[in-house]
Protein backbone atom coordinates (compact mmCIF):
# COMPACT_ATOMS: atom_id res chain seq x y z
CA UNK A 1 0.00 0.00 0.00
CA UNK A 2 2.79 2.40 0.87
CA UNK A 3 4.52 1.64 -2.42
CA UNK A 4 1.35 2.55 -4.33
CA UNK A 5 1.12 5.88 -2.49
CA UNK A 6 4.79 6.57 -3.26
CA UNK A 7 4.36 5.82 -6.96
CA UNK A 8 1.18 7.90 -7.25
CA UNK A 9 2.81 10.91 -5.57
CA UNK A 10 6.02 10.61 -7.57
CA UNK A 11 4.43 10.12 -10.98
CA UNK A 12 1.69 12.67 -10.26
CA UNK A 13 4.30 15.22 -9.23
CA UNK A 14 6.36 14.56 -12.34
CA UNK A 15 3.24 14.95 -14.45
CA UNK A 16 2.35 18.26 -12.77
CA UNK A 17 5.87 19.62 -13.28
CA UNK A 18 5.80 18.62 -16.94
CA UNK A 19 2.35 20.00 -17.65
CA UNK A 20 3.07 23.27 -15.84
CA UNK A 21 5.05 24.58 -18.81
CA UNK A 22 2.00 24.27 -21.07
CA UNK A 23 -0.59 25.38 -18.53
CA UNK A 24 -2.32 28.62 -19.53
CA UNK A 25 -3.65 29.25 -16.01
CA UNK A 26 -1.26 29.68 -13.05
CA UNK A 27 1.73 27.67 -14.34
CA UNK A 28 3.79 28.63 -11.30
CA UNK A 29 1.19 27.19 -8.93
CA UNK A 30 1.01 23.95 -10.90
CA UNK A 31 4.82 23.71 -10.85
CA UNK A 32 4.96 24.27 -7.08
CA UNK A 33 2.23 21.64 -6.55
CA UNK A 34 4.31 19.17 -8.57
CA UNK A 35 7.42 19.90 -6.53
CA UNK A 36 5.45 19.43 -3.30
CA UNK A 37 4.10 16.08 -4.53
CA UNK A 38 7.60 14.87 -5.37
CA UNK A 39 8.85 16.05 -1.98
CA UNK A 40 6.02 14.21 -0.24
CA UNK A 41 6.83 11.06 -2.24
CA UNK A 42 10.40 11.16 -0.91
CA UNK A 43 9.37 12.09 2.64
CA UNK A 44 6.76 9.35 3.15
CA UNK A 45 9.14 6.35 3.09
CA UNK A 46 11.71 8.18 5.21
CA UNK A 47 9.09 9.08 7.82
CA UNK A 48 7.68 5.55 7.92
CA UNK A 49 11.16 4.05 8.26
CA UNK A 50 12.03 6.35 11.16
CA UNK A 51 8.74 5.51 12.89
CA UNK A 52 9.36 1.77 12.50
CA UNK A 53 12.97 1.86 13.69
CA UNK A 54 12.18 3.47 17.04
CA UNK A 55 14.36 6.55 16.55
CA UNK A 56 11.61 8.76 17.94
CA UNK A 57 11.75 7.16 21.38
CA UNK A 58 13.44 9.08 24.16
CA UNK A 59 16.66 7.75 25.63
CA UNK A 60 16.23 7.78 29.39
Amino acid sequence: MLFALYIILLLGGMYLVGISFASPILPGLVFIAGILCITAAVAVPITIQRADSGVHRSRD
